[in-house]
């Protein structure tokens, strides 16, 4: 059987495009358009790019509409000057059209860091595209490619994070996700710049957000954040935690246990065993070599993965409210009294200041507000009753996964994996009973037993609050397998609406 390979859109989109440069009058002027910076970057890595930008010498928003045009695309406008772009959205991924900023070099000597100042002109792309792109095309004026050997994140220079401190941010971004090391004098140049993140756009401090705590390894974007001293301006109070002591109990301040917190994170929400932190393999195996059943969410692994953002962040965060409620005990223990709650409208703070979509903010919220509640929903040692399950996934919803999973990792961070691994099965099988519990199913098909019209009829009730506690009653003892049929469930409506007394 012949098998087509079907071009990725972006590669096919490149290919063309290099071949009307190549050939039609009309891209004449802009015979010179380069790819640059992070697709160049990531397909020398061999890394897939869903964006990619080129330098264009003259009229850029000219060279987009006639890539719009050959591509049968369109084009949008962002930005203002001097660093507008021209978009063509394709298919999958998009295409961003820059005007150069002087010659080659001087465009290549401004941009952010070695490893994104290097250029491919376009015209010299070869058949294959990006993929396999021989290292001899590539032009290298400021030692990227040498950078890209020692997996090195190295500032073109200190003007660099002057002219734009949101640099700083990407360059934690950029080696958290690709797993590089910065370079001294670029992590000083990002220190002195810190303190004026807050003065940037704030969307634009939102996405570098987003996109840090979508990697991988968040805890070590994070872990930059602290280093640099971004993470004071960024997320004002998380840095309340630092130095904020919380033992006996606790074997860290109120930061590094939220940095520790999400260390674990992300080791139990990775693909396959990890090695860190130390200990971490057997608790990953202990959750992910039995396999997951399906779930009211859907698969385990696929609903982790999608709200994975919020996830991460609600763990480095959910602790946050401890540094304003903390009370220290004549024994000198220390307490935290409502830190959950008021946590939760300090993290819906900081993250809302930077534009960040409503959803994500509002569940980070719920799970910081929650987290407390996988530890309380049972009496040590005693499995969680169908009730108690009932009521925890009526606040939770489909967020139940998530505050389970950032309790294992909480309780980590806790005490530490040495003190927790012999008990860790319970605790893996106390989340799975939660995130897996799903009420036996009403009869035919129905939502519930009875609605608030039957409820009304067998009671002589008006319409009103009365109606609705006994019907979210009705759906608890449901739940707990206490009322079975339609029968059963108007008899108990109707016990419940008798004057008490």
């Amino acid at each position: 059987m012949l098998i087509t390979t079907v071009p990725h859109p972006l590669e096919h989109a490149l290919q063309l495009l290099a071949a009307r440069v190549r050939g039609d009058p009309a891209f004449a002027p802009f015979a010179a358009v380069c790819v640059v910076g992070g697709a160049l970057r990531d397909a020398l890595l061999g890394r897939d790019a869903l964006e990619v930008d080129l330098a264009v010498p003259g009229d850029a928003g000219r060279f987009a509409a006639l890539a719009a045009e050959a591509l049968g695309a369109s084009t949008v406008v962002i930005g203002r000057e001097p660093w507008r772009l021209h978009r063509v959205p394709l298919a999958r991924g998009h295409l961003d059209a820059v005007a150069m900023q002087g010659p080659l070099a001087d465009d290549l000597a401004r941009r952010d860091f070695t490893v994104n100042a290097l250029a491919l002109p376009l015209a010299a792309l070869p058949a294959g595209g990006l993929r396999g792109l021989d290292r001899a095309l590539v032009v290298d004026l400021r030692g990227g490619l040498r950078d890209l050997d020692a997996r090195l994140l190295r500032a073109s220079g200190p003007r660099a994070f002057e002219e734009d401190p949101v640099r700083a941010l990407r360059g934690v971004r950029i080696a958290c996700t690709l797993g590089f090391a910065i370079e001294p004098a670029t992590l000083d140049w990002a220190c002195a710049v810190a303190p004026r993140v807050g003065g940037v756009a704030a969307e634009r401090v939102g996405v570098e957000l987003t996109r840090i705590f979508a990697a991988a390894a968040a805890a070590r974007g994070a872990r930059l954040l602290d280093a640099t001293g971004l993470i004071d301006g960024c997320l004002p109070s998380l840095a309340e935690g630092r130095a904020v002591e919380q033992r006996p109990v606790h074997r860290y301040d109120v930061l590094e246990h939220g940095l520790a917190s999400l260390e674990w994170m992300d080791a139990l929400l990775a693909p396959e065993p990890p090695r860190k932190p130390r200990d971490a393999a057997p608790a990953w195996r202990a959750l992910w070599e039995r396999p997951w059943p399906e779930t009211r969410w859907g698969e385990m692994r696929a609903h982790l993965r999608r709200h994975g953002v919020a996830l991460r962040l609600a763990t480095l965060l959910h602790d946050v409210g401890k540094p304003r409620t903390r009370t220290v005990e004549p024994d000198g223990r220390t307490r935290f009294f409502g830190h959950a709650e008021l946590g939760a409208e300090l993290a819906a703070h900081d993250l809302a200041r930077w534009r960040l979509p409503r959803a994500l903010v509002e569940r980070v919220a719920l799970l910081v507000a929650q987290h407390l509640r996988p530890g309380q929903v049972a009496s040590p040692g005693q499995p969680p009753t169908p009730r108690a399950l009932h009521r925890f996934q009526r606040a939770l919803g489909d967020a139940t996964p998530d505050v389970c999973f950032l309790f294992l990792a909480d309780s980590l961070a806790t005490v530490g994996a040495d003190v927790l691994l012999p008990r860790w099965p319970a605790y893996a099988a106390h989340v799975r009973r939660i995130a897996t519990w799903a009420p036996p199913p009403a009869p035919e098909g129905r939502a519930r037993l009875v609605d608030g019209r039957d409820v009304i009829r067998a009671t002589g009730l008006e319409p009103g609050p009365a109606v609705g506690a006994i019907l979210e009653a009705l759906e608890e003892a449901a739940a707990a397998g206490e009322v079975r049929d339609r029968a059963e469930a108007l008899a108990m409506a109707r016990r419940l609406a008798q004057p008490s007394g």
